[in-house]
């Protein structure tokens, strides 16, 4: 039985182009593990709880949490220019992620292209799918190990037709062939672990768009910047930019939702 749910989002470019741009230089892939009765019982309806007592909500054409618009204060989010209103928006959802902790798990894969391209100049493997399959692997390491075999199934946020098919195909590739490298595991491990199939019987992660309303995306998506600009820190390497105050305290918000010296990893 199928009883957690992995939603995935990322902060950064894919691209290997202008990597020496800071900007350009990481892709984060973030990966929000939630307990799936939990999830319907708590994380949605406290979550829309939250946006109704903030913006102009309606049931038909709710808020959809975009860590880019409530930055720009833009559609929803416009009201966030009164101080206490955003003050009141900020410390509500810092308390809305901290109730999380009994039944979330939150991992976070970041490569640092300019280094991964200098170290493999002829074997640079696709950012997306390299951060994709060390993220799937110790979310997997969880659920076997810790978890006593419990299973998964996965749903990302959609990228654009093009991208949305190499996604697919690459994780279908991951849980049919296994990963290009060896220590992250077998096909058979990873089928085990994430078994939800296709109408045709292949292995299927779900894709979703933004606009669907889907509680675990807008969670990643309002986290996933944070560990990146975290991860990237503890490890040492210049920062496009420095964490935010409010960043900050997303980030030790979900603390306890991270395992320590897991839960962050970067690659090169």
């Amino acid at each position: 039985m199928i009883t957690w749910r992995l939603y995935i989002d990322e902060s950064g470019h894919h691209s290997y182009k202008k990597v020496d741009d800071l900007d350009k230089r990481y892709l984060g892939i973030t990966g929000v593990l939630i307990k799936k009765d939990e999830y319907k019982a708590k994380a949605k309806p406290n979550l829309e709880q939250l946006k109704e007592s903030i913006f102009r909500y309606d049931p038909d054409d709710p808020p959809i949490l975009v860590r880019s618009l409530i930055r720009g204060r833009k559609q929803w989010f416009y009201v966030l220019q009164d101080q206490s209103l955003n003050t009141k928006w900020e410390h509500g959802l810092l308390s809305y992620l901290r109730s999380l902790e009994s039944y979330t798990h939150i991992y976070t894969v970041v490569i640092d292209k300019q280094r991964h391209l200098a170290k493999y100049p002829l074997q640079t493997f696709n950012a997306y799918t390299y951060s994709l399959s060390v993220l799937l692997n110790r979310v997997r390491g969880l659920l076997q190990q810790i978890r006593g075999g419990e299973q998964a199934d996965v749903l990302a946020e959609s990228r654009g037709a093009t991208e949305d098919e190499q996604i697919q195909l690459a994780y279908r590739t991951l849980l049919m062939q296994g990963p290009n490298n060896p220590q992250f595991g077998t096909a058979a491990e990873y089928r085990a672990v994430f078994p939800h199939l296709s109408a045709c019987g292949l292995p299927e992660l779900m894709i979703r768009k933004k606009y669907q309303n889907i509680a675990g995306l807008q969670i990643a998506d309002i986290v996933a910047n944070e560990q990146k600009l975290l991860t990237i820190k503890e490890d040492g390497r210049p920062l496009p930019r420095p964490i935010s105050s409010f960043g900050q305290q997303i980030n030790t918000a979900i603390t306890r939702m991270v395992i320590p010296r897991y839960g962050r990893y970067m690659l090169e």
